[in-house]
C-alpha cells in the first residue's frame, strides 16, 4: 500500500514503452464486444432484406431437393452457400473488432509465452476470488441490473400495443413486431455502448494508475538513460550536427575566411564598434573546411590564404575573440580587404 502511495508521478514514455512490450495497455473488452455487435447490426441494416431473401431461397432449394438426394453433396452445397451468405457478417464483425482494438491501443504484437502457473487450478481459484476480481463482478452485476431495468421499461411501453394487434392483419402485426424489435435493439445497443465507453474510461484510469512511478524511479530511469552509451552517442551527434549547421549559417556574415589553403578554414567576423576584436564564427578542417570555403565563395566572402595564421586561428575557441598576439596579422588582412572594397566602390 505504501509503495502505491509513493507512486505519484505520471509514467514516462520509456515506462509506457516497457509496459506495451509486456502487453499492458488500456483496453476495454466491453468496447470490443460492442464494436463487434455494431458491425453485425450495420451489415444487417444495410443488407438485412437480402440476407432474409437468400436464407429463404436456400431453405426452398433444400426442401425442393434441388441439390439431389446425396446427403454429402447436399451438405457441401448448403454449407458453401451458407458461408457465402454469412461472409459479410463475419467480415464486418472481424473488421470492427480489429478497429476497436487499434483505436484503444494500436497494433500490439506480443510473442506467445507459455506459463505453467496459469495451468494451476489453485491460482485460477485465487484469481476468481481475489479482490482484483471484484470490479469485474460489480460491472457484470450492474450490466445485468441495467438490462433487466431496460427490459422492464420496453415491455411496459410495448404491452399497451398488444390489444390493438387483435384487429390487425398478419402484415400489420409483422410491421408492429419489426418496429418494436428495432426500437429494442437501438435502445439496448445505445445503453450498453455508453456502458462500454464508461468501462474504457475506467480501464484507462486503472492502467494509468498501475504504471505510475515514484520520484526515485524517475531519477533512476534518468540515470540509466544518461548512462546509456548509445543515447550519449546520439546526443553528441545531434549536438555536433546542430553546431555545424549553426556555423554554416554564420559563414555568409563573415568578414573574411582564412585558409590553409585546403586543410583548414577559419571564418572571422569583425564589427566596428563592437568588442573591438575579430571573432571566430566558424572553423573546420577537411570536409568541413571545404564546405566553409564553398559557402564563402557563394556569398562572396573574401578568401585569404595564410597557413601560419590559419593554424593559429584554428586553436581559438568557436565564437571566441582572437588573442592579442594575432591582432597585427589579422589587422593587415582586414586592412587589405577594406582597401579592395574601397577600390571596388
Amino acid at each position: 500500500m505504501a509503495e502505491n502511495e509513493d507512486r505519484t508521478e505520471q509514467a514516462t514514455s520509456r515506462r509506457r514503452e516497457k509496459a506495451r512490450e509486456k502487453g499492458q495497455i488500456a483496453k476495454s473488452r466491453e468496447l470490443v464486444s460492442m464494436a463487434t455487435l455494431a458491425g453485425l447490426l450495420l451489415v444487417f441494416y444495410l443488407a438485412g432484406a437480402s440476407f432474409m431473401t437468400n436464407i429463404s431461397g436456400l431453405t426452398s432449394r433444400l426442401l425442393s431437393l434441388n441439390y439431389g438426394r446425396d446427403s454429402i453433396g447436399v451438405l457441401r452445397h448448403a454449407s458453401t452457400e451458407m458461408m457465402m451468405i454469412l461472409a459479410p457478417f463475419f467480415g464486418a464483425t472481424v473488421l470492427f473488432a480489429i478497429l476497436a482494438n487499434v483505436l484503444q491501443g494500436g497494433f500490439l504484437l506480443k510473442p506467445p509465452s507459455f506459463e505453467l502457473e496459469r495451468l494451476s487450478p489453485l491460482n485460477g481459484f485465487k484469481n476468481i476470488f481475489s479482490l482484483s476480481a471484484l470490479p469485474g463482478v460489480f460491472k457484470s452485476l450492474f450490466k445485468f441490473l441495467v438490462g433487466v431495468a431496460l427490459f422492464a421499461v420496453l415491455v411496459k411501453k410495448s404491452i399497451v400495443l398488444v390489444p390493438a394487434t387483435a384487429a390487425m392483419d398478419v402484415e400489420n402485426i409483422k410491421n408492429v413486431a419489426f418496429g418494436l424489435l428495432s426500437k429494442t435493439v437501438v435502445y439496448a445497443f445505445t445503453t450498453f455502448f455508453v456502458l462500454a465507453l464508461a468501462d474504457y474510461i475506467y480501464e484507462r484510469w486503472k492502467f494509468e494508475r498501475s504504471i505510475r512511478m515514484s520520484k526515485e524511479e524517475i531519477r533512476e530511469e534518468f540515470r540509466e538513460s544518461e548512462g546509456d552509451p548509445l543515447i550519449k552517442a546520439k546526443i553528441k551527434n545531434l549536438q555536433r550536427d546542430m553546431a555545424r549547421r549553426r556555423m554554416m549559417a554564420a559563414v555568409p556574415k563573415a568578414t573574411v575566411v582564412i585558409t590553409n589553403p585546403t586543410h583548414i578554414a577559419v571564418a572571422l567576423l569583425y564589427q566596428k564598434g563592437g568588442n573591438g576584436a575579430p571573432q571566430v564564427i566558424a572553423k573546420g578542417e577537411g570536409h568541413i573546411a571545404a564546405t566553409i570555403r564553398e559557402v564563402a565563395r557563394k556569398h562572396r566572402v573574401p578568401l585569404v590564404e595564410d597557413k601560419p595564421l590559419a593554424r593559429a586561428l584554428f586553436k581559438v575557441k568557436l565564437d571566441g575573440f582572437i588573442p592579442e598576439d594575432l591582432y597585427k596579422a589579422v589587422a593587415k588582412i582586414l586592412a587589405y580587404i577594406y582597401k579592395l572594397r574601397g577600390t571596388a566602390a
